[in-house]
């Protein structure tokens, strides 16, 4: 066994948890757990979204231990459904369950690849994908229950084409915004902002139909543009936020898909780890404030 190899995916594994970790303290997001508030989730917290992160770290490490054995894809399908039903049973909801098949996927997928290149794991993404979709989905879920009714591709086109959510969109706009000279705060909600106009949130669907979709889209449009021209950007997402709260609206695709980019980026080395520090002491301190 490549020692090199297994310790990359290692890194990868401990990146895509710390990744959720700053979705979840990036404030502020409409609708979404953040330090500021609940958004339209009363039945979640920052410590509950906590203790669902420690779950998913433990999920990943065991994932990069199956695959360094050697086992088969279907053993690395039973831990996800065991971590799923784990989430469940500890915490009362199904918090990153998104999240548990998407960076299970990406960690799998980056095994498989031949190098780190970007297509080379996109087309092992792909047919990783076509795998597990071919096999038929175990239970039904809001997700593929929004898919059926809306006739859209949601999770298995996303992950079928190689997550472009990630790749085509999320990435390059985080890499642009630093390019130009933006602050990682800055950068992190221009990716917010691309995800909102592109990603196919079936819980967005789930909670508001198309019209809370197009609204989705709407408002991503008119982050981007308030970034772009320097105006406060923020009290915008403040005020997003609120009319999310009263629409009962969220976008757990979105944040799934922000979760797995600042994964990717910590594993590369284009966020550095001290962010998540950083980040971590943003969070005691607007506690303690």
């Amino acid at each position: 066994m490549n020692s090199s190899r297994a310790a990359e995916l290692e890194r990868l594994a401990g990146a895509l948890a710390g990744g959720a970790a700053l979705e979840l303290y990036l404030t502020p997001k409409p609708g979404l757990v953040d330090l500021a508030d609940r958004g339209s989730h009363p039945d979640l917290s920052i410590v509950l979204m906590e203790r669902s992160i420690r779950i998913l770290a433990d999920y990943l490490d065991q994932i990069t231990r199956s695959l360094v054995a050697g086992e088969p894809f279907l053993y690395q399908k039973k831990i996800g459904m065991r971590t799923e039903q784990r989430l469940l049973e500890s915490l009362g909801t199904n918090t990153h369950k998104g999240y548990v098949f998407l960076s299970g996927m990406l960690l799998i997928a980056r095994w498989r690849a031949a190098s780190a290149d970007e297509n080379t794991v996109r087309q092992a993404l792909s047919a990783l994908a076509d795998n597990f979709f071919r096999a038929g989905e175990a239970a039904a879920s809001h997700g593929r229950l929004a898919r059926e009714k809306y006739r859209t591709g949601g999770i298995v086109q996303e992950s079928r084409r190689g997550f472009p959510s990630l790749f085509e969109e999320a990435l390059p706009a985080f890499r642009a915004s630093i390019k130009q000279g933006a602050c990682f705060s800055q950068a992190s909600f221009a990716m917010l902002a691309r995800l909102m106009q592109t990603v196919d949130d079936t819980t967005t669907l789930h909670r508001g139909g198309p019209a809370g979709l197009a609204r989705l889209k709407r408002d991503g449009r008119r982050l981007e543009e308030l970034i772009a021209s320097g105006d406060d950007y923020r009290a915008f997402l403040g005020a997003t936020n609120r009319a999310y709260i009263g629409m009962n609206l969220t976008m757990g695709g979105v944040a799934d898909m922000l979760a797995l980019a600042y994964g990717y980026l910590l594993a590369s080395g284009e966020i550095s780890e001290n962010t998540l520090d950083h980040m971590g002491a943003g969070r005691d301190a607007w506690q303690a404030g």
